[in-house]
């Protein structure tokens, strides 16, 4: 996946996109933060909260482009939602990322994968490494 030429599906209602400003062709569901982490600190970090999901696979590693693809299954129906990340160095030894997340399936997901990114920012800025 491209996250340059990435275009959004209007009517899935089962995706949600966070990236840099002007990072993809698609606007973003959220503008992605900026962390005080160098990107290979943003990444593990990252892995490590990956690690601690329930029903997550990786998919894909591709580690000199710094983009990874992750399956997370539903709970009961093990349906697969696709997650895929981009890790992007920023200047001053600081860092940002692209997320895309969706289901496989379907065209409605009540909210799942905008929470499921927006509980993993969370977690990963909790600490104070979030750049104001």
């Amino acid at each position: 996946m491209d996250f340059q030429t990435l275009v959004l599906k209007s009517w899935k209602r089962n995706q949600f996109l966070v990236s840099p400003d002007n990072y993809c062709d698609a606007r973003p569901h959220m503008v992605s933060p900026v962390f005080e982490l160098s990107v290979a600190d943003l990444r593990e970090r990252w892995m490590a909260l990956i690690a601690a999901q329930p029903r997550m696979e990786t998919r894909q590693a591709d580690d000199e482009a710094m983009q990874y693809e992750f399956i997370q299954r539903t709970k009961y129906m093990r349906f697969p939602d696709i997650i895929t990340v981009r890790f992007i160095p920023l200047e001053q030894a600081r860092s940002t990322l692209a997320v895309f997340s969706r289901s496989r399936y379907g065209r409605r997901d009540f909210g799942v994968n905008k929470k499921r990114v927006r509980s993993w920012l969370d977690a990963l800025t909790t600490d104070g490494n979030l750049h104001p």
